[in-house]
């Protein structure tokens, strides 16, 4: 009786146990299962503010964009970067591609352009070395209209001839870009609010100016500047119908441009008096 009594006290003491740690397993059970509910809870509501925050984000980012869109609409509306019309008359010789290539380079990245390149009659070297540029070009040549003279003065009235005829294009300003000058791209951006004619220096030229006030320092022409060192509004320059004279050098033709747009040299506006931007640069 006492062995049995003795097993029946073990017996509840060994099943206190069990219920015991089962019931604190139950419970920390619970309590970790609590647990992980709550951090879901905080979890969600983390993500659920994340995705407000987003929301709020992209909403003002459109508004951004929207307001970035008015402002580019509003600068291409005032012609703030007005098209840059580039005229480069060429001709065959052992330097033409080199020279071609030194120029295409500085034009490279300058937006709103128009590279006009002249020839007497087109080439295949021209043609193809336009076509593998990424530059927007017009190739013309003289249709066997150019003879004599100045032959590049007068593949210049060519292309003066093209931009009044192509209404949508004589707009922005025009420069004349020879082949034996080096052009800095620095230069494109500078000249593109010129209201009559804009001047700056081109390097080892021997028309040189010095600044106020303007005078140059060659006493003829009248207005001895630089192919390489003027450029000109374009709207201003085409109604005024003049052109090169091609029997004279491309110093006395500029003059004559800039003497049917300006009175005097205090209309002419002076993009730099001292910084670099163009060398006369003839390999040969």
């Amino acid at each position: 009786m006492r062995l049995v009594t003795a097993f029946n006290k073990k017996f509840c003491v060994g099943l206190f146990i069990l219920l015991f740690t089962s019931s604190i397993g139950y419970m920390l059970g619970s309590l970790h299962s609590m647990e992980i509910l709550e951090d879901k809870a905080k979890l969600t509501d983390k993500l659920n503010q994340a995705e407000l925050e987003l929301f709020e984000a992209e909403r003002q980012l459109v508004h951004c964009d929207s307001e970035l869109g008015h402002k580019m609409n509003a600068i291409l509306s005032e012609n703030t970067y007005k098209t840059l019309h580039i005229i480069t008359p060429t001709y065959t010789r052992e330097t033409q591609l080199a020279e071609l290539t030194i120029l295409a380079q500085a034009l490279a990245h300058i937006p709103y352009l128009q590279w006009i390149v002249l020839e007497l009659t087109k080439t295949n070297l021209v043609t193809e070395f336009l076509a593998e540029t990424n530059l927007q070009y017009t190739h013309l040549d003289s249709g066997g209209k150019v003879k004599s003279g100045n032959l590049c003065n007068a593949l210049r009235n060519i292309a003066l001839d093209y931009l009044t005829e192509n209404s949508g294009n004589s707009s922005g300003v025009i420069l004349f870009a020879n082949l034996d000058r080096t052009y800095s791209s620095e230069l494109f951006d500078k000249v593109r609010d010129i209201e009559k004619v804009g001047i700056w220096p081109t390097v080892f030229a021997k028309e040189q100016f010095t600044c106020n006030p303007l005078k140059f320092t060659l006493d003829s022409p009248k207005y001895p500047i630089n192919l390489g060192s003027v450029g000109f509004n374009a709207t201003a320059l085409l109604k005024t119908a003049r052109r090169f004279d091609v029997h004279v050098s491309d110093t006395e033709g500029i003059s004559h441009l800039v003497d049917g747009l300006v009175s005097g040299n205090d209309e002419i506006t002076v993009i730099t008096c001292e910084k670099q931007f163009v060398w006369y640069t003839p390999i040969f």
